[in-house]
């Protein structure tokens, strides 16, 4: 994994992050970086691309931009522009690609941020994905690290998109199941960010659910916040369909993946079977915000978002004492 990498090089970069003006670097594994620009002006810079995960080019580039445009909503941040990351075999139809790229102009337009421009490289396999620049006040970043004991953890996507494109790549999947994966995976985080800084001061962290998987991801907020969090997996949402194909083993190479890396990190307290538990190591595709909030403001924090959203939320957890970076499943 490229963290483990950057974590290595850290002695040699540290120099970087002494900059004045950096909020958010390398210090921490966070979802995006963050420059002071002035007194009310932050500048909040990310990248993100992959292969494909669905067979149609327009909603291909609607996904991986969406997706691309999650960790500046992650950060608490508003994008503002972007430009388009593109791998592409040269014996492939030029309409594939314009559709791909068709889709992620829609889905920057959408979120009210400029494309303009990009950069296409020739590879054996298509890819795609966004650069992407938000703004937000420097004072209104959410970190993933600042969680707090007591802390109620809020999930705003259903999981289970991992299973689901990949019993759409063993031509396993239900239409039914792959259309309403599909249409989470193309909502835009917008709303559950504008739903939180409702309450903006009682947010203490956020991260958006994506490659690491539920468990990946809460390890990260827990390490960062010097304690441990809580999955109630009973309270766990997840997509229709996605966890017949799991108990059916049709997971990516990314959950073992995910499991090797962060299982020593994970305890569990609660009878779950194999593959339940690979779960929670699938990397999702434009998954949903993971917040850590006031524990007397989470029923607020559900209702603002629903009302920005239209979308339901849930309470998936809690932030305990013990053991940094520890994940307990309950």
């Amino acid at each position: 994994m490229l963290g483990q990498i950057v974590g290595d090089l850290s002695e040699h970069i540290r120099s970087n992050d002494q900059h004045p003006g950096l909020i958010v670097g390398l210090d921490s594994p966070d979802d995006a970086a963050v420059m002071n620009m002035g007194e009310d002006k932050a500048l909040v810079f990310t990248t993100d691309f992959f292969a494909p995960v669905v067979d149609d080019p327009y909603t291909y580039g609607v996904v991986a931009a969406a997706n691309a445009l999650s960790d500046i909503y992650a950060m608490g941040a508003l994008p503002q522009l972007a430009i388009n990351l593109v791998a592409w075999p040269e014996q492939m139809e030029a309409s594939i690609i314009r559709n791909v790229l068709m889709g992620g102009l829609d889905k920057v337009t959408e979120s009210g941020a400029v494309l303009a421009g990009g950069h296409t490289v020739k590879d054996t396999e298509p890819k795609f994905g966004l650069a992407v620049t938000g703004i937000v006040h420097p004072d209104r970043v959410w970190r993933n690290s600042g969680s707090r004991i007591d802390d109620l953890i809020v999930l705003t996507k259903p999981l289970g998109s991992g299973v689901i494109t990949t019993a759409l790549k063993e031509s396993k999947v239900e239409d039914i199941h792959l259309k309403r994966c599909i249409e989470i995976m193309s909502k835009l985080n917008y709303g559950a960010m504008r739903g939180a800084c409702d309450i903006h001061p009682h947010i203490h962290a956020c991260t958006d659910v994506t490659g690491y998987g539920i468990i990946g991801h809460s390890h990260e907020m827990a390490i960062g916040a010097g304690c441990s969090i809580e999955i109630h997996t009973d309270a766990l949402p997840w997509m229709e369909g996605s966890l017949e194909y799991a108990k059916a083993g049709l997971f990516s190479g990314g959950v073992a993946a995910n499991r090797r890396y962060y299982e020593e990190y994970v305890v569990c307290r609660t009878d779950m079977s194999d593959w339940r538990i690979n779960m929670l190591f699938d990397p999702q595709t434009s998954g949903g915000l993971l917040f850590s909030v006031r524990a007397d403001f989470a029923d607020d924090l559900l209702n603002a978002i629903e009302k920005h959203s239209g979308d339901k939320s849930w309470i998936i957890g809690r932030v305990v004492a013990g053991e940094a970076g520890r994940v307990v499943l309950a």
